[in-house]
């Protein structure tokens, strides 16, 4: 008798992939890590960048002083000018900033710019600290003639002249360098909190200015002595000796 055979069913072969997907609690683990490394890194980068914007800052200062030298040097020992807003516009100020009228000046006609060898995008870079947001930098009331001040660094108001007899400023009589006394405590320029022109006017801070050193780089501000050195300050470091026997914004006394 026959036997019916039944007809084999190969096996389905068994599948060798076994990937598989993430499961929410795994994706919620995965998260949480790097939102904890974010939290711990974050100030750490921070820190970094803060660092190296302050490095940029006084390497600006730097160079700016080895081209204030470099001008002195050419020209008789005299500084460019201060570029004042109520003074100016002078054809010797350090920097053309004046925005008004339109289209305002032209910084490449600075007077600082063969000294550092700069114009256009790199000029106005050696001019600005990386820290400082000098496009949001508005007009203040009553100087709407000239425009804002986007940049970061203002020179020493004692370098526009030394006035006598009621002289005005503008024609008096221009210090030299050569008349500076202990160059390494006197301020030649300054990095200005909020700056409205070129010029630092010291005076003002003894009935609350807004001259005031800069804080951005924690809380503390670079200047540019008149030796040509940079250091880091504190505003309350320079501000409690304006004014006493050891002035450091007056390079002459």
């Amino acid at each position: 008798m026959n036997q019916e055979h039944s007809p084999q069913i190969p096996a389905r072969p068994r599948s060798t992939d076994k990937t598989k997907g993430f499961t929410l609690v795994e994706l919620l683990v995965v998260i949480g890590i790097i939102a904890l490394l974010v939290a711990i890194l974050l100030p750490a980068l921070n820190k970094a960048r803060q660092q190296g914007n302050w490095a940029t800052c006084l390497s600006n200062l730097k160079q700016i002083g080895n081209a204030m030298q470099l001008y002195a040097q050419e020209n008789r020992g005299y500084y460019p000018r201060p570029a004042s807003g109520s003074n100016g516009p002078q054809a010797d100020d350090y920097i053309f900033w004046q925005e008004q009228p339109p289209p305002g000046r032209n910084a490449d006609d600075s007077a600082l710019c063969p000294y550092l060898n700069a114009k256009g995008d790199k000029f106005k870079t050696i001019m600005r600290c990386p820290s400082d947001l000098y496009a949001d930098r508005r007009v203040k009331p009553g100087r709407e003639a000239y425009g804002a001040f986007r940049y970061s660094y203002s020179m020493n108001q004692w370098w526009v002249s030394t006035p006598q007899d009621g002289t005005p400023a503008i024609t008096a009589p221009r210090p030299k360098i050569s008349q500076v006394h202990n160059a390494a405590e006197k301020i030649l320029m300054i990095e200005e909190k909020e700056p409205n022109d070129g010029r630092w006017d010291f005076s003002q801070e003894t009935v609350g200015g807004d001259d005031e050193l800069g804080d951005r780089h924690s809380k503390q501000g670079n200047i540019l002595w008149n030796d040509y050195h940079v250091t880091r300050l504190y505003w309350k470091e320079v501000s409690s000796h304006l004014g006493t026997t050891n002035d450091p914004s007056n390079p002459f006394q």
